[in-house]
């Protein structure tokens, strides 16, 4: 008689191979995330769409109309995560700049105010000391 084979069952095989590409997969995305845009200076044109939570193609295009800071070595268009961190502050709008847009008209009726006030003051005075 011939001896037969050993084969473990078909879920425990499964088991072993759902294991082993679990410890794959993970291995694959620890060596990724050591390449995270965050730990490099210089990231692609697709890494700044999702640090700028922008479409690709509108980074590009930004690019080429110079409206984002970019370098080109080569074929390669890069951005530098730095030069992006400060091109965002200064287009920032803050809430104080909004609050003293809104406020720019009125502080300036007050200023033409107070001048006419101060004016007419200065008119009482002057035609009270004429009268003693």
């Amino acid at each position: 008689m011939a001896q037969e084979e050993y084969r473990p069952p078909i879920k425990e095989f499964l088991d072993m191979l759902v294991n082993l590409l679990a410890e794959k997969y993970f291995e694959r995305m620890d060596d990724r995330m050591k390449k995270i845009p965050e730990l490099r200076r210089l990231i692609t044109a697709k890494e700044a769409s999702q640090y700028l939570s922008l479409s690709t193609d509108t980074v590009y295009r930004m690019a080429s109309l110079k409206k984002i800071p970019y370098l080109k070595i080569g074929d390669r268009v890069l951005f530098d995560v730095k030069a992006l961190d400060h091109w965002i502050e200064k287009h920032m709008i803050r809430e104080k700049e909004w609050k003293k847009e809104e406020l720019k008209p009125g502080i300036e009726k007050e200023k033409s105010n107070t001048k006419s006030s101060k004016e007419s003051d200065l008119l009482g005075f002057l035609k009270k000391k004429g009268k003693d």
